[in-house]
């Protein structure tokens, strides 16, 4: 039975078509992946059928009736529709339990006080659900990303919708907790509802679709069949086409090589904490080393030790021969060490202002004469650092809210780049990019290390582990277990490692 068509629909906004003028139908209990390139139009799509933003022209229908969605509640309560987004709509400062129930808190109140016993033992159930076992009183802002989304999951499924959109969702999953979720999708398809699924990472698309459409330039390219799965290696590379134009997909730039008589340029001795135990490494000149391991393992934690935003480390680091004090991030950003956050909405972007200003954070007093802006030549070197990172588009003035994932990473290491870093600290590069993308910000890294600026990156998609940093160290339980290094990385012993 079909449940949900859209005809004709496109949507402009200032100077772009974002969509074109698309059309298909879904039926009742499918899973359906969209996927495409950052800009394709899927971000815009999936608000237009959460009511965040109106269609232009064109028709939305629902088991049958033409309906208008004005916003989120009305999506949620009157048609179904339940999404989650790669932005989280949590409250950090409250529990889970009270974001859970968010919408519903009323429900709880007895005589004007909260019945927090039947609050918590609701969320705990719900939690359940998703495969979470938390203390429900614990503040969001205290639990790890996966968890997020998965309380994020929980909340939707709480309202029993026909129509579930997890956009992104898997991003911060390790592969358990992924292979879990794909169990609970098969359930929820049993249960008579249709999920529209998107990801950057086709092989998940590929084992959990029933169907892919495919966009591509505010276009739907086409719809591929994914039920037979006789040949994953043709539709892959039909998928990849379809987006893309071309059959390359994903490939990454030649590794550094040996790295014999490269000076270290970062050195890590007896480094601990409460998540790390005696960690010790060389970073060279012109190499990318990756931190690898299941999440949680202390990967990030590590990195933020380094950059300062972690009181409380023993041991010592140093850059080049010297010994360094990281006390705060003031100390290592003066020393050359810049660190790149995972989480780039939250963190290293000012989303309603343009490129210009977020480019200039972290360099704009290196360009002031007694304390006042040279303009003209500010805005040469940003224009001149847009270009060489191929911003798109190439505007100095567009804001970064408007830009693709892509290009607001590209703004980030813009940012940083001016400021003449000798190391670069980099939580998950290419997290929530599309293929294009992810090519790009790998020839970037490389061709940072050809000029001598190496990186540190925790990775966790493993085809990037394995294929594109020169040495790999692998962290369990806060510790380095395993060390591989060269061109051919055997996976099945590398993922063994990471279970210690």
């Amino acid at each position: 039975m079909e449940i949900l068509a859209l005809n004709s629909l496109r949507k402009h906004f200032p100077g772009v078509e974002v969509l074109k003028g698309i059309s298909f139908a879904l039926e009742q209990g499918r899973i359906y992946g969209l996927v495409g390139e950052n800009g394709a139009g899927k971000s815009t799509l999936v608000k237009i059928l959460m009511g965040l933003f109106p269609p232009d022209e064109g028709d939305i229908v629902i088991q049958g009736q033409k309906v208008q969605i004005r916003d989120p509640q009305q999506a949620r309560y009157d048609f179904g529709i339940g999404a989650v987004f790669q932005e989280h709509a949590l409250v950090p400062q409250m529990s889970i339990a009270e974001n859970v129930f968010l919408d519903r808190l009323e429900g709880f109140y007895r005589q004007g006080i909260i019945n927090n016993t039947l609050l918590e033992h609701s969320a705990i159930e719900a939690i359940g659900k998703v495969g979470l076992d938390l203390d429900v009183s614990t503040h969001v802002e205290e639990i790890s990303e996966a968890e997020k989304s998965l309380v994020e999951f929980s909340k939707v499924l709480h309202h029993d919708p026909k129509i579930l959109i997890l956009d992104e969702m898997t991003a911060p999953l390790e592969s358990g907790a992924v292979l879990e979720l794909f169990e609970l999708l098969r359930t929820l398809k049993k249960s008579g509802k249709t999920v529209i699924f998107i990801s950057h990472r086709l092989q998940e698309v590929l084992n959990i679709c029933d169907e892919v459409l495919v966009l591509k330039d505010g276009n739907l390219e086409g719809i591929v069949d994914n039920t037979q799965k006789t040949d994953p290696a043709a539709t892959r590379k039909k998928i990849v086409r379809m987006m893309t134009g071309t059959e390359k997909g994903l490939h990454f730039p030649p590794r550094a090589g040996a790295m014999t008589g490269r000076k270290a340029v970062l050195s890590l001795r007896g480094i601990k904490n409460g998540s790390l135990c005696d960690i010790n490494f060389d970073v060279h000149e012109g190499e990318i080393v990756a931190l690898a391991g299941l999440r949680g393992q202390g990967q990030s934690i590590l990195l933020r030790a380094i950059a300062g935003l972690l009181p409380h480390i023993e041991g010592e680091i140093l850059l080049g021969a010297e010994p360094m004090r990281c006390r705060n991030p003031y100390d290592s950003i003066k020393c050359g060490i810049f660190y790149v956050s995972d989480q780039r909405e939250e963190e290293e972007l000012w989303l309603s202002h343009d490129i210009w200003l977020n480019l200039s954070l972290t360099s704009i007093g290196d360009r002031a004469s007694f304390g006042i802006i040279r303009t003209k030549y500010d805005h040469a070197v940003m224009q001149d650092m847009v270009l060489n990172l191929r911003i798109e588009p190439p505007n100095l003035r567009k804001l970064v809210q408007q830009l693709s994932g892509g290009n607001r990473q590209k703004v980030v290491l813009g940012k940083y780049l001016l400021a003449r870093p000798k190391i670069l600290l980099m939580d998950q590069p290419t997290i929530g990019l599309d293929v294009g993308a992810k090519v790009e910000i790998y020839e970037l890294l490389r061709k940072l290390t050809d000029q001598g600026i190496p990186t540190l990156a925790v990775l966790t998609d493993l085809e990037e582990v394995v294929n594109l940093p020169d040495r790999i160290l692998v962290i369990h339980e806060g510790k380095i277990v395993r060390e591989f290094s060269g061109e051919k990385v055997d996976e099945e012993e590398l993922v063994d490692s990471y279970y210690g």
